[in-house]
């Protein structure tokens, strides 16, 4: 055979070679990039709303890897607290009483990161009792490993803190039993009665509990302590009720059977014009309210306060009237309106708190008068160090709103990413300690124009700038000299919450 008639062999042999070793069509070269970019965003979707560890922006399942590297630490570097052994001890009981403290949430990540502000905070100011997360609607995975987080991140602040899991209660189902939607807030009444039931510190059996006169405290993961919260509101100082509830209109100062307290909130009267029969029964004790008395002692929201006895009452009710109404009224407050029924067809009026939160500025019928009587020049540094024996505060911060203050200076939880305690992450550039003085507007992040404010509203809104800026760093800084190496922590402030929005 010639060289010739070889050289061509080869190149036929080649060719066909090539051709059997096509064996993956064009269409699929062409699909499959597209599979793999419809499989990473579905990875990536399914990450953050299912399987992320919400403080380090990790797969859940990957948790146990960093706890056993964090296990070579010493154990004093892991197991911190703002309290002695003494302290924690006293802090048991209150006046011959237990307190519980209690916030429900569901099992997502965005709630997490607030839950672990209000653990330090009550660490923080020392609250009295008990401080317990009721968490709904964990897959058992998930629960395993928020109870591993909890052991390593929240034990060691006090003894006295716990978490509570529930099943999961946040469906919506027609009169055929079909699931027609998810309403997340019927977490909060059906998950306070689980734990009354289930909580083994309460001693319940039969419908009682060990000590029913022990004091219930139903607060929000985002509402952050300024102070003890014990139920006792004697002191004018550091209280204010409206002009309308005090004199004979005033129940206690003292939470007690048959008389809870709870915040102020602008619901007015709104559940009297729901159909009554169908949510409570024609005969309802509700249906006999006055409109002046429907305004006087049930717009009320949390905090909640209560004796064990009284909230089992309510949360019974509760339970059972929340879903009428959300049939009803199938908004965001229809759990508050249930409470409000609730409590008027158990004939349980509540005195009203003004003080126990402030929240919106501008708005009336919160604690606001406290905050208008510090000197705007001192707004800020107050804020970011607290002291009461200069000028009272209400007793937790509800961080629902956004706050801002000239167009540099803001805060809105909705934007603080669930990563803002791993060890990498920097913290929050802070306002200087005169901003109230230096600015007489606001313009939020995306806002168009500037917004006037007047200096009464000016300096509510730089001190919850101020405060929660401050605080959402100190519970970070608590958190990474807890859980971080040395070579690891960023503790440099080099942002600004404004500046989650240009990125």
């Amino acid at each position: 055979m010639s060289r010739g008639n070889t050289k061509d062999i080869r190149r036929q042999r080649a060719k066909n070679n090539a051709k059997k070793q096509q064996i993956i069509p064009t269409w699929a070269l062409l699909v499959t990039p597209v599979m793999f970019i419809f499989m990473g965003y579905a990875s990536e979707h399914y990450r953050k709303s299912r399987g992320l560890d919400p403080l380090l922006r990790r797969p859940m399942f990957r948790i146990a890897a960093r706890l056993a590297s964090r296990s070579k630490r010493s154990h004093e570097h892991m197991r911190r607290s703002l309290l002695t052994a003494q302290e924690d001890d006293e802090l048991e009981t209150y006046d011959g009483k237990t307190l519980h403290l209690i916030f429900s949430t569901d099992c997502s990540p965005y709630q997490h990161w607030q839950s672990y502000l209000v653990y330090y905070t009550a660490m923080k100011v020392k609250q009295p009792g008990h401080v317990t997360r009721i968490v709904s609607g964990c897959e058992d995975e998930e629960a395993g490993h928020m109870k591993t987080w909890f052991d390593d991140n929240i034990s060691h602040m006090s003894k006295r803190f716990h978490l509570h899991f529930t099943p999961h209660f946040s469906q919506v189902v027609d009169e055929a039993g079909k699931i027609v939607g998810d309403y997340k807030f019927f977490n909060k009444p059906f998950g306070l009665r689980h734990w009354l039931q289930n909580f083994e510190l309460l001693g319940f059996n039969n419908g009682k509990f060990s000590n029913q006169d022990d004091i219930v405290i139903l607060t929000d993961p985002d509402m952050a302590l300024t102070r003890p919260i014990t139920g006792d509101f004697s002191d004018m100082e550091e209280t204010v009720i409206g002009k309308s509830r005090q004199g004979d209109k005033m129940l206690g100062t003292e939470v007690t059977p048959g008389i809870p307290f709870a915040q102020t909130y602008g619901l007015g009267v709104q559940w009297q014009k729901f159909d009554l029969d169908k949510i409570a029964g024609p005969d309802s004790p509700a249906k006999e309210v006055s409109k002046a008395d429907g305004n006087l002692y049930y717009p009320v929201g949390p905090p909640y306060l209560g004796t064990l006895g009284d909230m089992y009452k309510i949360a019974n009710k509760w339970s059972e009237f929340v879903p009428r109404v959300h049939a009803q009224y199938p908004h965001l407050l229809a759990e508050m309106y249930a409470y409000c029924i609730a409590a008027a067809h158990l004939k349980l009026p509540h005195q009203l708190i003004d003080s126990l939160m402030i929240s919106n500025p501008g708005n009336g019928g919160e604690g606001w008068p406290l905050v208008d009587i510090i000197p705007p020049s001192e707004t800020c540094s107050f804020a970011q160090g607290p002291d009461h024996t200069k000028y009272s505060l209400p007793s937790v911060i509800h961080l629902c709103q956004r706050y801002s203050i000239g167009e540099e200076w803001f805060f809105g939880k909705r934007k603080i990413p669930t990563d803002i305690y791993e060890c990498e992450t920097p913290l929050f550039e802070e306002p200087p300690g005169n901003v109230a003085t230096l600015y007489d507007f606001k313009k939020p992040p995306n806002a168009k124009a500037r917004t006037q404010l007047t200096p009464k509203v000016a300096n509510q809104q730089a001190f919850m700038v101020c405060f929660l800026t401050s605080l959402l760093n100190e519970a970070a800084t608590f958190y990474k000299k807890s859980a971080c190496s040395v070579e690891s922590v960023n503790f440099q402030r080099s942002r600004t919450v404004a500046d989650l929005f240009k990125t």
